[in-house]
């Protein structure tokens, strides 16, 4: 077993390559499974363009995720990943994107790159690694602000200190 690290400097550009010749295919088959799994997600009625702006989160999503994989890939950091959820997550938050919300779109995103660009046998537990990082860090992050809204938790609903 090759560790996550290790992986990520040696076929980490090569994969991000191969990812990016298929990033509309990945890209769209996410924003479908987004507007099927959650048709209200970024819907606000009392918007003037709440159709527009909700077909455009559907759309950006999963290309804005493609980037940073991209970078994560590319850079071999994780911490790419960690600095924009923890930047974005508050923001999200206005828009009543949940925790649910992120996991699913990150679990489809992958599942979506293993299908349309295939993993050679020995890169599919790193990837599957890397996968589960990132899940494991937007939950730590999201879970932070649950526990904050609950009374749980030392910051506040946007994650500042109280």
């Amino acid at each position: 077993m090759v560790p996550l690290d290790e992986w990520l400097a040696v076929r980490g550009d090569q994969y991000a390559t191969l990812l990016d010749m298929q990033r509309e295919h990945i890209c769209r088959t996410v924003t479908e499974r987004l507007k099927h799994a959650f048709p209200t997600l970024c819907y606000d009625p009392s918007r003037p363009d709440a159709t527009e702006f909700q077909q455009m989160v559907y759309e950006r999503t999963p290309h804005r995720f493609h980037r940073l994989i991209q970078v994560v890939l590319r850079l071999q950091s994780i911490s790419v990943i960690e600095r924009e959820y923890r930047w974005g997550w508050p923001v999200l938050q206005r828009y009543r994107v949940e925790q649910v919300h992120l996991i699913s779109h990150i679990r489809w995103y992958f599942e979506a790159a293993r299908k349309f660009a295939p993993l050679a046998r020995s890169d599919r537990r790193p990837f599957a690694q890397l996968e589960a990082r990132i899940i494991q860090i937007v939950q730590s992050i999201t879970q932070t602000t649950i526990d904050a809204i609950s009374g749980n938790g030392l910051q506040g609903s946007l994650g500042f200190a109280t």
